[in-house]
């Protein structure tokens, strides 16, 4: 959708402001949504769905030119390149983002809805496809749409076996498939680059990130000394295990940000990623979560990983199907 498009979409002059922008979002969103209540809904030209579209054109176009550099750079480009110009125009109408064409299965893009007072009143799909997860689309409503693949693969395996399985015995297996079918829609090292603003890249192209982490304990583990050097313990269950040089086991890695891990774990995963943890300057005073410095040495080429988790997927649905 062109910014042209968007304005007469909304209803809004070209040169109209990101606030004025917002409340006139607002207002048509409560008279179209589906949420609604359908005695105050009122006609309107354009759905929500486009409605939506044309708020997220109009809203990043102003939010990019009011950044320093007039713009974000974009390091997801390389990915788009051996698309056509009429694949790129045809994605870029629904959702502006790259494409994994080697993902397992498409995947909703949710958007939220306010009402006036920017209220959140409910959510639904702008677009569907391959598309990798990029910092414009809400954390939340991203692994919405992993789950919502999830239970769509377990219903359809439900439904040709003709069995009913409770929500407690999906449990296990969701969760692992979430786990799997997210990593194809993250191109990890580049998300790293715009979350952190904290690397290098040396000569072969091996990138250094340095971030804030957590040993996360169950508060029986020893308080920390100030810089010193933890060591990894093995990876379980998707988490880090860390211990100290006299090789007892003292917690978890943790963040703050839940995003990183799904960015940051899986990279671990992955061989080939160097990992270095030290306990920082300034120690905590509650022995739960302890602050960490952690670096990261990533290796250029990571991308192929996405290709390889097929197996893991299907050998997983696999046991489903035989009902474990």
């Amino acid at each position: 959708m062109t910014t042209k498009e968007a304005c007469r979409v909304l209803g809004v002059a070209a040169d109209a402001s990101l606030q004025e922008i917002k409340k006139r979002y607002r207002r048509l969103m409560t008279q179209v949504h589906p949420d609604v209540h359908v005695s105050m809904r009122k006609h309107y030209a354009y759905s929500a769905r486009e409605i939506n579209i044309a708020y997220s054109v109009l809203r990043r176009e102003r939010e990019q030119s009011q950044s320093p550099g007039g713009g974000r750079s974009d390091d997801f480009s390389s990915n788009t390149s051996s698309e056509t110009a009429s694949d790129f125009r045809t994605r870029a109408a629904f959702w502006d983002a790259p494409i994994n064409r080697h993902a397992y299965v498409e995947r909703e893009i949710f958007h939220y809805a306010e009402d006036f007072d920017g209220n959140v009143i409910g959510h639904f799909s702008i677009a569907r496809g391959k598309y990798f997860w990029t910092l414009e689309e809400d954390f939340p409503l991203f692994l919405r749409s992993i789950y919502q693949c999830t239970k769509e693969l377990l219903d359809e395996i439900d439904e040709s076996v003709r069995r009913h399985m409770s929500d407690t015995a999906r449990q296990p297996v969701q969760a692992e498939l979430a786990y799997l079918l997210a990593q194809q829609f993250m191109e990890h090292t580049a998300l790293l680059k715009e979350i952190t603003r904290s690397y290098s890249t040396d000569k072969e192209g091996t990138m250094l990130f340095h971030l804030s982490a957590m040993l996360e304990t169950s508060g029986k583990a020893p308080v920390l000394q100030p810089e010193e050097l933890l060591y990894p313990a093995g990876i379980r269950r998707h988490r880090l295990f860390l211990k100290n040089r006299a090789g007892r086991e003292l917690g978890y890695l943790s963040f703050r940000d839940d995003r990183l891990y799904y960015i940051i774990v899986p990279l671990l995963e992955r061989r080939g990623v160097l990992v270095r943890v030290q306990s920082m300057k300034k120690t905590a005073k509650t022995k739960r979560w302890q602050p960490l410095d952690l670096w990261l040495k990533v290796p250029a080429d990571t991308k192929a990983a996405s290709r390889h988790l097929h197996f893991h997927i299907e050998n997983l649905l696999q046991k489903y199907r035989e009902n474990i």
